[in-house]
């Protein structure tokens, strides 16, 4: 008989329970992905105990989420993100989400890709993201709200420490341990706060070979709820329901045979992102996303 994943994690202070591996929803927004392969592998992950829906207005995977929400919103813990972050932007990017989703709430709304300062300077000024955040709160749009970034989990921690985010979504694979260490610079914080964590890039992008010890590193944290990962079809959310069966912490051993495949990864990564390429590309974002709402970049004060 098939494994189905059942809730077996706390969510921070969320009250929640959340399945040890979300559904990253970001590969079925692909344009040669049809609705009807995307409805088929997100009811098969909701049947198999995946019932942590994770998807963004960029992604493209919107619509083909709220496809699936006419029939199980109710089965599911769904969370997208915004990308604007001022007051009114992120409440209209919020509700057009909610079109796309056919819902009337989310269950989680994350400030999404905050990798600088100037950003996460926007994200706390009075009239930006968090104050519009709070009102769609008020409003019954959304139940909780957290916050997300890639290259830099000291600016996370610093967040964690000024804001009472209910989550945070950070890269935790074994790349950025080698390079950024978010186990230093964001999870004591989380911990301390009971903050919900969730780990992403746990594959590399798809380009770590040991997934089984891949996993089991990002879920063996301290303090980490579940692992988002994208899926392509049925056969591989089949293959990480298996794999979460057993999310037994590493061996020393085993950390060491993971660490010898990704450092030679991370070293060739950091040659090819001087020339705009790299596998590892998340390990270098550091677009302020804010300056984009506005006709000249400025820093807002908070």
């Amino acid at each position: 008989m098939a494994t189905t994943l059942q809730p077996a994690r706390s969510f921070g202070a969320t009250g929640v329970t959340v399945p040890v591996i979300g559904y990253g929803t970001a590969p079925l927004g692909k344009s040669d992905v049809s609705r009807e392969h995307a409805e088929r592998c997100l009811n098969h992950a909701i049947d198999r105990g995946i019932t942590y829906l994770d998807t963004s207005p960029d992604y493209g995977s919107e619509p083909h989420v709220g496809a699936v929400m006419q029939s199980r919103r109710d089965e599911v813990f769904l969370a997208t993100k915004v990308n604007r972050r001022s007051h009114d932007g992120v409440l209209e990017e919020l509700k057009e989400s909610l079109d796309r989703l056919q819902t009337s709430h989310v269950d989680l709304i994350q400030v999404h890709a905050v990798n600088a300062w100037a950003d996460l300077e926007q994200v706390l000024a009075p009239d930006g993201a968090v104050a519009g955040l709070l009102e769609a709160r008020k409003q019954g749009l959304v139940r909780f709200i957290g916050i997300t970034g890639h290259a830099r989990p000291e600016l996370l921690g610093y967040a964690l420490e000024h804001y009472p985010f209910d989550t945070v979504l950070v890269a935790l694979g074994m790349a950025d341990r080698l390079v950024t260490s978010p186990e230093t610079f964001v999870l004591p914080r989380a911990v301390q706060r009971n903050v919900g964590v969730i780990a992403m890039k746990v594959f590399g992008h798809g380009t770590f070979t040991r997934r089984g010890l891949a996993l089991r590193y990002s879920l063996g944290l301290p303090g980490v709820s579940l692992a988002i990962l994208g899926m392509d079809n049925v056969e591989q959310i089949d293959e990480n329901v298996e794999l979460a069966a057993n999310v037994q912490p590493l061996s020393l051993d085993e950390e060491q045979e993971l660490v010898a495949e990704v450092r030679p990864l991370v070293e060739r990564d950091a040659n090819d992102s001087q020339e705009g390429q790299g596998d590892l590309f998340w390990l270098h974002d550091t677009k302020v996303m804010g300056w984009q709402e506005q006709d000249e970049p400025v820093l807002v004060r908070y």
